[in-house]
């Protein structure tokens, strides 16, 4: 029998490249399937972007989902490949760095509940 996954509120958060990086760290407050980041620049970056969950077991338990350089490029998508569960205490952490110093990136976190 197939489960049904309904989409939870979109987790959205926005950075001004030329005061400062993004760092950004979520809470997930229950259990939720980790459905996709998007990252949209307001103009061309070169910038590294990395999302990593947080476990919260500590640590030496957090894993890098993805680290990847934009050159010159307005839109990034991640989907996990496979099924990326979370448990209630884990944390979703997405980053931008500030190389470039200009534009503002935009991030939005999707989830579905379990």
């Amino acid at each position: 029998m197939k489960t049904a996954h309904f989409l939870s509120k979109d987790i959205t958060t926005s950075q001004d490249l030329s005061s400062a990086a993004l760092d950004y760290t979520t809470s997930i407050g229950r259990e939720r399937k980790l459905e996709m980041v998007t990252f949209k620049a307001s103009e061309s970056i070169s910038e590294t972007i990395t999302i990593t969950l947080v476990s919260d077991q500590g640590s030496n338990y957090d894993v890098e989902l993805l680290n990847v350089v934009m050159v010159e490029e307005t839109d990034l998508i991640f989907r996990p490949q496979g099924q990326c569960n979370l448990k209630a205490g884990d944390k979703i952490q997405v980053e931008c760095t500030q190389d470039g110093g200009s534009g503002i990136i935009y991030a939005c976190i999707k989830t579905s509940e379990m």
